[in-house]
């Protein structure tokens, strides 16, 4: 025998997991708001040092 599933409930549910998902994954991408010290002194120092590369005229 079939199991009886309320539907209003069901959709509630997957809407549910799907905004926490998404929060989830929003969290993940904002979760730096501040850059790390120690790399953005370490870029600085190495934007100095690099090589600039010649422009292909082709």
């Amino acid at each position: 025998m079939a199991e009886i599933v309320n539907l209003n409930k069901a959709r509630k549910a997957a809407a549910r997991a799907a905004r926490k998902k998404k929060t989830r994954e929003r969290r993940a991408q904002q979760s730096s708001t501040r850059p790390d010290p120690d790399a953005r002194r370490l870029e600085q120092e190495l934007d100095g040092k690099r090589l600039e590369t010649p422009a292909d005229d082709a």
